[in-house]
Formats: C-alpha cells, sequence, structure tokens
C-alpha cells in the first residue's frame, strides 16, 4: 500500500477508536513503514490535538509524547510487541482526537514576528512564556527558527523548558522527546511539535523559585565555564548518590553545584547519583492502595521524578554549557523536593521515606526458584496489582542471575497490555529501562524494581485496545 505521511495524518483523524486497531494492523500488513505510522501519530497529534494545560494536574493529552515513548520502548522488541506498543500509542491520538477537552483543534501556520535584535527577541520569549502569552510566545518561537541556528533555538527551548521541570516533566519531556521523533519526521515538519511545547510551557501554572535558585548557583560559582562531559565515574557516582540521600533536602542543589566546582565531577556522573539517588525515592515511597485508583491518581505523581532525571540526562549532548550546568543543578532541586506525594485531597504534600520495596518478607519465599518460575510469579502479580510480589520477584530474578533482556521483554508486554493510562504506563517504563541501560552501578536492578512497581498499578487495568489487538497481532494474549 502507497500512503504519504499526509495521507496517514488524514486517515487518523477520520477514523475512529472502534475501527483503528484493526486499521493500523492491516497497514502493517499491506507494506506500509513502521516508521511512517509513528511519524504520523507524532504530526497528527501536534498539529490537531491541543496540548495546552489547564490546571496543576496536568489534564494533558500525551498523545505526541506517547508516540516517541512507545516507539523507544519498542526497539530491540519482538515483532508482535513493537505492534502493540504501535496500536496503543495511535489508538491514543485517535481517543484525544474525541476527547472534547483537547479537540476540533488546529494548530495553524503563524506568520512570526522578530524584534530589533535576536537578544531582544529571546528576552521577549521568555516573557511571554512567563505571562502566559502563548500564543504571541508562538509567533516568536517562529520568527526566532528564521534568525538563528538551529542548535540555538534548541538549546533555548530546553532551558525554556528546565524552569518548570520541578513543577511537572512535562516542559521538558515535550521537546525532548519532539526532537527525538524528528530523527523521523525531520526538522521542517516536526518543528510543529516544539512549537506546541512553548505553548504548554505557557498554559501551566510553574513554580520558578527551583529556577532562579539554580541559576544563582551556575551564576555564583562560574559553573557555566568548567561543567564537563564524559563517561561516568561510578565510585563518585556511588558515594554523591549516598550524600544526596544522607543530606538535607534543601543541602541537595547545592551538593551538586559543589561537585562541579570542587569535586570536578562531569555531567553524567552527576546525573547517575541523582538518578540513582531518586529511584532509591520512588521505592520509598508509601503505597496507595489501590482501589484509590485514578488515570491522574495519587501513585502515578511520585514515578514522575524518575522520568524527569532520566529526560534531563537524555538532553545533555544537546544543551550548551550554561543549559548543561543549569540541568543539572535543576537535578538537585528534583531531589530537593523529592517525589511527587499527593494526600487524598489531591495537594501536594512533601515527601517523608517509607521502607523500600522490595520487603524483606515477600523476598524470602521466593528464594531458590527459578528463572522461569519467578517470571510466571511476576506475571501473575503484575495483573493482580500485587507490587509488593513483583518488586521481589525482580529482585530475586536478578540476584539469581537472570537474564535481564528477558526480563525487560516481560515487563514492556505486560506495559503494552493497557491503554487506560494516557500513555503513562509507557512513558514511565521507557525512562525506567533507559536508566537501567546507562547505568553500571551493581544496584542499577532497582530500576527494573520500580519498573515492576510501576506497572503493577496500572497492568490489565484498561485492555480495550489491547483485546482488540491481540488476536491479530499475537498467538496467545499475555494473561488471561
Amino acid at each position: 500500500m502507497s500512503m504519504t505521511r499526509d495521507d496517514l495524518i488524514h486517515w487518523l483523524r477520520h477514523t475512529t477508536h472502534e475501527r483503528v486497531v484493526d486499521e493500523v494492523i492491516d497497514k502493517l500488513d499491506s507494506g506500509v513503514d513502521i516508521d511512517d505510522l509513528w511519524a504520523a501519530g507524532a504530526l497528527t497529534a501536534s498539529k490537531h490535538i491541543s496540548n495546552q494545560a489547564r490546571n496543576l494536574l496536568g489534564f494533558v493529552s500525551h498523545a505526541m509524547i506517547g508516540c516517541e515513548d512507545a516507539r523507544q520502548a519498542a526497539l530491540g522488541q519482538p515483532d508482535d510487541i513493537q505492534r502493540l506498543l504501535l496500536v496503543q500509542a495511535l489508538a491514543q491520538v485517535v481517543v484525544d482526537l474525541h476527547d472534547p477537552c483537547f479537540a476540533p483543534y488546529e494548530l495553524l501556520d503563524v506568520w512570526g514576528i522578530e524584534e530589533a535584535t535576536v537578544e531582544e527577541s529571546i528576552v521577549q520569549l521568555r516573557n511571554d512564556v512567563k505571562f502566559g502569552e502563548w500564543m504571541r510566545a508562538d509567533h516568536r518561537i517562529v520568527g526566532l527558527e528564521r534568525r538563528i541556528h538551529r542548535e540555538d533555538l534548541v538549546d533555548l527551548l530546553l532551558d525554556i523548558g528546565l524552569e518548570g521541570i520541578v513543577t511537572d516533566d512535562h516542559t521538558l519531556i515535550t521537546p525532548a522527546l519532539s526532537l527525538d521523533m524528528m530523527q523521523l519526521t525531520g526538522w521542517e515538519a516536526g518543528f510543529a511539535m516544539l512549537r506546541g511545547t512553548m505553548r504548554y510551557s505557557c498554559t501551566f501554572p510553574r513554580n520558578l523559585e527551583p529556577y532562579r535558585r539554580a541559576t544563582h548557583l551556575v551564576d555564583d560559582l562560574g559553573l557555566a565555564d568548567i561543567i564537563t562531559e564524559g563517561d561516568v565515574d561510578a565510585a563518585e557516582a556511588a558515594l554523591l548518590r549516598t550524600e544526596f540521600l544522607a543530606s538535607a533536602a534543601e543541602e541537595r542543589p547545592v551538593l551538586v553545584a559543589k561537585a562541579v566546582k570542587y569535586r570536578h565531577l562531569n555531567a553524567q556522573t552527576i546525573m547517575s547519583a541523582l538518578s540513582l539517588a531518586a529511584c532509591d525515592m520512588y521505592l520509598q515511597v508509601r503505597p496507595v492502595p489501590h482501589d484509590d485508583y485514578d488515570a491522574v491518581s495519587r501513585e502515578v505523581a511520585p514515578v514522575h521524578i524518575g522520568t524527569t532525571l532520566n529526560i534531563l540526562r537524555a538532553s545533555l549532548p544537546r544543551m550548551k554549557s550554561r543549559t548543561k550546568a543549569l540541568a543539572v543543578v535543576m537535578g538537585g532541586c528534583l531531589l530537593e523536593r523529592g517525589p511527587s506525594v499527593l494526600n487524598e485531597e489531591f495537594e501536594f504534600v512533601p515527601f517523608e521515606p517509607d521502607r523500600a520495596y522490595p520487603y524483606a518478607e515477600d523476598s524470602e519465599p521466593l528464594e531458590g526458584l527459578t528463572p522461569d518460575a519467578l517470571l510466571d510469579t511476576l506475571q501473575t502479580a503484575m495483573f493482580a496489582h500485587d507490587e509488593r510480589t513483583a518488586t521481589a520477584a525482580v529482585a530475586a530474578y536478578l540476584r539469581g542471575g537472570g537474564n535481564a533482556d528477558v526480563l525487560i521483554t516481560a515487563l514492556v508486554r505486560a506495559a503494552c497490555t493497557d491503554d487506560g493510562t494516557l500513555m503513562h504506563n509507557v512513558k514511565h517504563l521507557h525512562s525506567c529501562l533507559e536508566e537501567f541501560r546507562a547505568s553500571t552501578h551493581p544496584d542499577r536492578g532497582n530500576f527494573l524494581i520500580a519498573a515492576a512497581r510501576w506497572i503493577s498499578w496500572y497492568a490489565g487495568k484498561d485492555t480495550t485496545t489491547y483485546e482488540r489487538a491481540i488476536g491479530r497481532v499475537s498467538p496467545k494474549p499475555v494473561f488471561s
């Protein structure tokens, strides 16, 4: 079947949730390239779904970045998992196209505006974002795109994204994943995704105090001139992780800044320590009863700290020195806040460490089981929403020398069964997997334990899309 990406966008805009599953599989079977379908999903979402936040709990579309999260999670996985993830991502696009909060919508071309100098345009853009002038900010980045090098514009958008990450990871994860998707879309077509990320930051109530604090630390210590990149120093990362966890929360951004200034640690080493500590914190968050489930639930908020650290680390190669220095110090600000914890009234409350998963009494009965038996235990536990047994099974599997790639496939397969999470299940799994692969620390298995805890919250909660797809994609279901 010969279809252009414009043809695929037109199809997605006019199909329905009831038809999209079979139509995606039909297109794959007829020879449509899977990369064209990934790209079409992201472009459709960027141009025809409003991604402008309206409240603090972030009832926004995850469809656009969900396509990239799913595409990355699918890499290296069996063909049926790749297809299931594509189906879930495109089904989310179609669902959001029919959601009255997000559509009908069209991102129209704008003519762009320019100030007398580039510097003045940048100042005015940042003011527009600060005051929520989303349309004017859109015009300004279109104007700037004509005047400055792409790498300078990317650095600027990532810097603006840093301002809001302690409030919400979307301010940075959206431009970062959009830039990743541009590997398929190209710059010209994909620029619409970056325009949408700016509109998001304009309409989200960001807490700017952490960014101001990070800016003072970077400037006072001259970190922009001395921040370096390089391989992770595993010993220093391990030591810094311990220091983060032992320190008072408000000292963590200062510890990061001093690690750059006086210990001459590079950005990758510091980010490794930050990510390990964030994972430790997530595993210490007091569990929320599963009966309190909600699509934007109290169990969803805490895991975002790991996703944010992941996107900070992944964005470093695209950042200039000053932005890179700000990024690592903002990582310290994230640890100062800790995991986002919500009470029963969905109010933010300070993080207080509970005992860490997995619990000893859950691990002891699993000792001596074979890797295959532990994978069976894990699968049963995830679909029973039993995070205690699931995390214990992963820990036992890794201690027993089980193959990590086989475990990862089991986790991804479970995540792609569910379609009731606004793509959160895949989004946060993707970040856990990326941090596991990037780490060399003996405790890097904690990232997979965190993934199991996370997936156990959602696995099998809403499987309408999955059940429509499974008969045509795989010979047997993941669960029964």
